[in-house]
């Protein structure tokens, strides 16, 4: 019989929201003017932001504490501008991994002119752990690579966390195995539905899972696609 984990799920439609004439944000947990006891941050996990942006449009995100972030983009491409003059372009296919400091703003623009765009932002809290702070951009492709979790960002030392992606076809199933007994796990379901250790997932629901050895998940829809975030220490 499977084992039910300790656990709490975030329902797609129990999200923050925030709209604006150029953004519109889902918000998994407690971000700008959204509160909810039930959506403090889970261990690092600060933000997990579900965002789409007008064409022609931008949006900044000002960071308040140092910490490491994640651009997914889902549909489309995001432009990155940082104050010290870096900038990159993050195409679907490809998530950016990068370190902020307190007081930075974060400039993300939709360079396309009437098309909306996609993408996930993920926030991690430092603890003080960081000697080098690198930025990164990882690729992937699901070509041939159907019905498996990649290891998207892989557990190196220099992150504190892994990053997982996986498209599957309806009844296929994974087993995650996390990289230790002490590591926090949340799952978050892009498109079609899951059952993720014995809880049923739909699109945008997210589930934050603790004091786990492993998580067995299988799809229950066709191109069903889920992140998977293991925080390690």
């Amino acid at each position: 019989m499977e084992k039910i984990l300790q656990g709490q799920i975030h329902l797609a439609d129990q999200r923050g929201f925030t709209k604006t004439q150029v953004l519109r944000r889902f918000s998994s947990f407690n971000y700008g003017d959204y509160f909810n006891e039930h959506r403090k941050p889970f261990g690092r996990l600060e933000v997990w932001n579900d965002e789409m942006l007008a064409g022609g449009s931008s949006t900044s995100v000002i960071i308040k504490s140092s910490c490491w972030f994640v651009l997914m983009p889902v549909t489309g491409e995001v432009l990155l501008k940082r104050p010290n003059g870096d900038t990159r372009l993050i195409d679907a296919g490809e998530v950016f991994v990068g370190y902020a400091v307190a007081g930075e703003a974060l400039k993300l623009i939709n360079l396309y002119k009437s098309d909306w765009i996609n993408y996930v932002y993920i926030q991690l809290k430092e603890n003080g752990d960081v000697s080098v702070p690198y930025d990164e951009i990882f690729k992937f492709d699901f070509t041939g690579r159907q019905n498996e979790l990649i290891d998207l960002v892989p557990y190196s030392g220099r992150y504190p966390f892994r990053l997982h992606f996986g498209l599957f076809g309806g009844r296929a199933d994974a087993l995650y195995r996390v990289q230790n007994k002490n590591s926090l796990f949340y799952a978050f379901v892009l498109a079609g539905a899951f059952e993720l250790q014995g809880r049923l997932m739909h699109e945008r629901d997210g589930l934050a899972l603790w004091q786990l050895d492993e998580a067995d998940l299988e799809a229950l829809s066709n191109n069903a696609v889920i992140v998977i975030l293991e925080m390690l220490w």
